[in-house]
């Protein structure tokens, strides 16, 4: 009988031990059985923009800071984006007016309208505008879930001129003689843009950026008043800017959970 109860007593020692073992493996297997959820969002961004460009290159010579207002529209999956843009450009700083209306002006500096008095109110704009397509990618292994660096890329078409208003009375201010004057170009254009987002859940929602742009036109007007000869060569315009942009999110989000052991 002793034997008996020694023999059962030595065995609920080793079982007791044998529990005590693997419970730090079982522990361990828990700890592995690690769980991450990322959210994906898809869905579109409604965007109004707002920025300042400082031309270089041949716009330079002609014009000075802009204003660019614009509208995009992106659609979003994951960190990947994509879309179109359109920009309205505009600047009051045209360069050289005086060389430009050289032969409409008096002795006196005045430019003199139909009926023999001096024109008051005349105005001197550049007007423009670009369509686009775009795509970019957050980058969000260095941001947080809701804000996130970003880095996108533009390209479209791109036509600007020199817009020359008054209040009437001069023929060579009017059409077709002021499509000599006008300095309309056309061509292509090219933007790179690094900036921050930011996508909460509350509003607002916006992002802002600084850009580097540059495009290839062409006049489009046979002859220049200004040059007294055809113009038909290349002209290369670049410069930055930045901007800032007001977002309309909408999204919907589809939670993907990775388990790992």
């Amino acid at each position: 009988m002793n034997i008996v109860s020694l023999v059962t007593g030595f065995s609920l020692i080793l079982m007791s031990y044998s529990v005590r073992a693997q419970s730090p493996i079982i522990k361990s297997k828990q700890d592995l059985n690690i769980n991450e959820t990322k959210a994906e969002q898809t869905g579109s961004l409604i965007q109004i923009r707002l920025g300042g460009q400082v031309p270089l290159g041949n716009w330079h010579k002609n014009y000075g800071s802009l204003l660019d207002v614009g509208l995009q529209y992106s659609w979003i999956k994951g960190n990947l984006f994509y879309g179109i843009s359109s920009t309205y450009l505009y600047g009051e700083n045209v360069k050289e007016l005086d060389d430009i209306l050289d032969h409409l002006i008096t002795r006196n500096g005045e430019i003199m309208s139909n009926d023999g008095s001096s024109l008051s109110g005349l105005q001197s704009e550049l007007r423009g505008g670009q369509i686009g397509i775009h795509f970019g990618s957050i980058i969000s292994k260095w941001g947080k879930s809701n804000s996130n660096p970003i880095i996108w890329f533009e390209a479209g078409v791109i036509q600007h001129k020199r817009a020359l208003l008054s209040s009437g009375g001069v023929p060579q201010l009017e059409p077709p003689y002021i499509y000599g004057l006008d300095n309309l170009h056309r061509g292509v254009y090219f933007q790179e843009n690094l900036g921050w987002l930011h996508i909460g859940k509350n509003a607002p929602h916006f992002k802002i950026e600084f850009q580097t742009f540059q495009s290839i036109t062409k006049s489009i007007r046979e002859y220049q008043f200004i040059l007294e000869e055809i113009d038909i060569n290349s002209k290369w315009d670049y410069g930055i800017g930045i901007r800032a942009t007001w977002i309309l999110p909408i999204l919907s989000e589809k939670s993907q959970t990775k388990y790992y052991y």
